[in-house]
């Protein structure tokens, strides 16, 4: 694939997150351009629909923080949307989802077959995008350090994957399994994010420790948030149906939570909705009302939140600016 020539942008300081924003999405067009073909026209139908953009986000922000321009770290972050779609392209095959972003999944479009190899290649595109940074100013040293952190964090992901794989349909997993999952399978991404900013832009090893503990916390939220979006919509706000959390047998922090609370009856109930009844018609809704009564909605959401201000309270001791704050505002 050509380079890219992406001209620099305003200073550091004036760039606000929908700035940072435009810029990914614009550097995605340009690296897909409309027309593209084979394989990268698979990866043009997977990006051209970017969710929250949230790991290229952090990962500019805590570079910009540290006195790295958006030029030179622009590849890394768009990078960590390769990976994270190519993560998106593997689960709805492995969940059975026909649909991603209100769209027919890359596997319903193109097939299984050319859905794993396309999830594949853009595992390998971060590592590429995470190189072509040294063209653009940053050392060597610096790049080798990212990609220690992002290989380690990588296999972390799987791992906590196939642990997720493991836990579908214990429903006497427990809360622990849970969040030791979601730490490897949602926080590692998110705190690699915000410690390779740090690391491209030459933040010392103190900062990329708080770096890293605001990521970490703030995937576990944003995980937990995710578990609850069946229960505040018909169908998520991500476009992937509401019910397929149900339909994998999936043990989520609210069910497990509800499984804990709920009355003796509540209980007998909820286990048969999850090991029996997961097709029929209306489960969805019955699981809602159960797990509601339980006060295990209410107990997640506080949950979450604790974890959105531990994320918040780890930047205090980074020097103040635009972009710390910026970070902040992304735990909302």
């Amino acid at each position: 694939m050509t380079e890219i020539a992406v001209p620099r942008r305003p200073t550091a300081t004036h760039l606000s997150t929908d700035d940072v924003r435009a810029a990914i999405e614009a550097e995605i067009a340009a690296r897909w351009p409309d027309g593209a073909a084979g394989l990268d026209a698979i990866h043009r139908y997977a990006l051209q629909a970017p969710g929250k953009l949230l790991r290229p986000l952090l990962l500019c922000h805590s570079a910009l923080a540290f006195g790295a321009s958006l030029h030179q770290v622009l590849p890394a972050a768009v990078g960590f949307e390769c990976a994270h779609t190519g993560s998106l392209l593997h689960d709805d095959i492995l969940d059975n989802d026909p649909l991603r972003r209100g769209r027919p999944a890359v596997h319903t479009r193109y097939g299984v077959e050319q859905a794993i190899v396309a999830g594949n290649a853009l595992f390998f595109a971060l590592f590429t995008h995470l190189a072509e940074c040294g063209d653009r100013g940053i050392s060597d040293d610096r790049i080798r350090q990212a990609l220690a952190v992002q290989a380690r964090a990588g296999l972390d992901v799987c791992r906590g994957a196939a642990h997720e794989l493991t836990l579908a349909g214990d429903f006497d997993s427990g809360v622990p399994a849970y969040m030791s999952m979601a730490r490897r399978k949602t926080a590692v991404m998110l705190a690699a994010a915000c410690q390779i900013g740090g690391i491209l832009a030459g933040a010392a090893c103190q900062e990329q420790e708080k770096l890293t503990e605001f990521g970490e916390h703030l995937g576990l939220a944003f995980q937990i948030r995710d578990d609850l979006l069946p229960y505040d919509d018909a169908i998520g706000r991500s476009g992937k149906p509401g019910d397929s959390d149900l339909r994998n047998r999936r043990p989520t922090l609210p069910v497990l939570l509800a499984l804990d609370r709920a009355d003796e009856s509540d209980q007998r109930a909820l286990r048969h909705l999850l090991t029996t009844d997961t097709h029929t018609p209306g489960a969805q809704q019955q699981l809602r009302r159960l797990l509601r009564r339980s006060g295990a909605l209410a107990e997640a959401r506080q949950t979450a939140d604790r974890h959105a201000r531990a994320a918040g309270d780890a930047l205090t001791s980074l020097p103040p600016g635009p972009h710390v704050e910026a970070l902040k505002q992304l735990t909302r």
